[in-house]
C-alpha cells in the first residue's frame, strides 16, 4: 500500500510522546474522527487501565488491546495507541497493514517529565519510574521504527508543529 492509498492516520511511540494531544489536532486537521485506543478500552471494559492491569495482568491486557485495535481500524480516523501496542507481532503487522504509521519520538528524558505525575500508567508505578521508563524503552524503540512511515521528534517541537510535519510527510 502506497503512502498516498494509506489515509488512516496511526500513531505510534512511547508513553508522554504525545499521541493523544497532537492526535487530536491531527484529527481536526485532516477532519477524521479521533479514536485512542485506550480510551476505547476503558469504554468497552468499563475499567480503568489500571485496574484491567491488576485483574488480568499485562498479558490480559494486551488481549483487549489487539480486539480493540482490530475494531478501530474499521475506521478512516487518526488512531492514537498505547505506548506497549507495538509489543505484539499480531499488532504491529494490523498496524503496518492498515494506515500512515507516525511514529511519535520523545526521549527517555521528556517522557519522564511527561508522565511522572500520572497515575493512570501501571507500567511506570513502581519505585524508579525512570528507569523503568529507560528499560521500557530499549525494548521497544526498535518496534515503533519497524512499523513507522515517518518520524516526529515531539521532545522540542510544539503540537502545531508536530501536526504540520506530519501533514507534508503525509503528501510525499
Amino acid at each position: 500500500m502506497s503512502r498516498s492509498e494509506k489515509s488512516r492516520i496511526i500513531l505510534v511511540g512511547p508513553m508522554g510522546a504525545g499521541k493523544s494531544s497532537i492526535g487530536k489536532s491531527l484529527a481536526l486537521l485532516t477532519q477524521k474522527p479521533f479514536i485512542d485506543v485506550d480510551e476505547e478500552i476503558v469504554r468497552t471494559t468499563l475499567k480503568s487501565i489500571p485496574e484491567i492491569f491488576a485483574e488480568s495482568g499485562e498479558s490480559g491486557f494486551r488481549k483487549i488491546e489487539t480486539e480493540v485495535l482490530k475494531n478501530c481500524l474499521k475506521y478512516d480516523a487518526v488512531i492514537a495507541t498505547g505506548g506497549g501496542i507495538v509489543t505484539s507481532d499480531e499488532n504491529r503487522q494490523l498496524i503496518k497493514n492498515n494506515g500512515f504509521v507516525v511514529y511519535l519520538y520523545a526521549s527517555v528524558d521528556t517522557q519522564y517529565l511527561r508522565t511522572k505525575n500520572d497515575s493512570n500508567r501501571p507500567m511506570i508505578a513502581v519505585e524508579d519510574p525512570k528507569s523503568r521508563l529507560n528499560e521500557i524503552f530499549t525494548r521497544r524503540k526498535p518496534l515503533y521504527e519497524e512499523v513507522q512511515d515517518c518520524l516526529v521528534d515531539t521532545n522540542i517541537q510544539t503540537i502545531k508543529q508536530c501536526v504540520e510535519q506530519i501533514k507534508s510527510e503525509i503528501r510525499k
